[in-house]
Formats: structure tokens, C-alpha cells, sequence
């Protein structure tokens, strides 16, 4: 069994934690700080996306209407506006469906070498290790992009290499816009 206030207690010591970590935060310095700030970003990013997905968004949707002659008491009420709620993830579905429209200005991609694409890192100690490639061109990193610790990527994209948007024209309306890539 449990004691009588440990429901109490566990609610008690869950509202402590949040002035704890306060405290925590300002008092870090150097490598712990920058780890405990990232940990705590993490979080923050999680309960974010948590609240987006279940926000709902209202929308105003008119019901059909008969005007002709009088309307019965039952009816009274289909006049009105009806307020509905749409899940922001059906917002979201109709935007990837537009997406699909949208056709990059370059159609044809031509075939690089590798040498054109990487460029050869020695490591070691006498620098005979050859097995790391620096990426020159321009690359597509990915929103959940995690990095392997540097001594162990064998792809090396620099930061000013990497992208997650691109430059996409309409071919119909003839205009460009500045999109996430997909």
C-alpha cells in the first residue's frame, strides 16, 4: 500500500522541480550549462509540438438555409452560423497536398564524380588515415538531423553547406517562393 499523502507529496515535489531547475540554470557554468540548456530546449520543443497537435482550429461553416415560407421552431437554429472545430492536422495534410503542385526551376540534375562532390580529410596522428570526405556542394539535412560526434562522421557537411529550404517557381503563376524542401 501507499501512505495516505504520497499522492500529496509527489504533487508537492513535482512543483519544487520547476524552481529547482530555475536555480540549476542560473547557477551552471561552461559545459554542464550548455548541456542542461539543451536538454531543457529538447523539452520545450516536445510539449511545443504537443500543443500544436492537439490545437484545434475554429472555423465558421454555414449551414444549408430554406427560405421559402415559414420556418418550423426545429429549424430556427439551421440559420445561424454553425462553429466548427478543424484539427490542425487536416490544415496540414492540404498543404503537403499543394506542395505537389510545385516543380523546381532545374529539372534535370546532371551526375557528379566523387571528386567533384568530397573533398579527402586526413586524420591521425601522421595523417595517414583517409577515410573521412568533406561535403563541397550544397546539401539537404533533414528537420530531425542529429550528428554523429565529430570524430566518428565520415561526412563531414560543413554549416553553410547545408539547407532546408530551396528556391521554387509556379510554373503557372511564373513567381518564386522561398519553401521548406520536403
Amino acid at each position: 500500500g501507499k501512505r495516505l499523502k504520497a499522492e500529496d507529496k509527489a504533487r508537492k515535489k513535482e512543483e519544487r522541480e520547476v524552481h529547482e531547475n530555475a536555480d540549476k540554470a542560473k547557477t551552471l557554468r561552461g559545459i554542464k550549462a550548455k548541456i542542461n540548456n539543451k536538454k531543457r530546449y529538447k523539452e520545450k520543443a516536445t510539449m511545443r509540438k504537443m500543443i500544436k497537435a492537439h490545437e484545434e482550429k475554429p472555423a465558421e461553416v454555414q449551414a444549408g438555409t430554406n427560405t421559402e415560407g415559414a420556418l418550423p421552431g426545429y429549424l430556427l437554429e439551421r440559420q445561424e452560423v454553425n462553429r466548427t472545430k478543424i484539427l490542425s492536422n487536416m490544415v496540414k495534410q492540404k498543404r503537403k497536398e499543394k506542395a505537389g503542385k510545385w516543380n523546381v526551376p532545374i529539372p534535370q540534375v546532371k551526375a557528379m564524380s566523387e571528386a567533384e562532390m568530397f573533398m579527402v580529410i586526413k586524420s591521425g596522428k601522421r595523417k595517414h588515415k583517409e577515410w573521412k570526405r568533406m561535403i563541397n556542394k550544397a546539401t539537404f539535412v533533414g528537420k530531425n538531423l542529429t550528428r554523429k560526434p565529430p570524430k566518428y562522421e565520415r561526412f563531414i557537411r560543413p554549416m553553410g553547406m547545408r539547407f532546408k529550404k530551396a528556391h521554387v517557381t509556379h510554373p503557372e503563376l511564373k513567381t518564386t517562393f522561398y519553401l521548406d524542401i520536403i
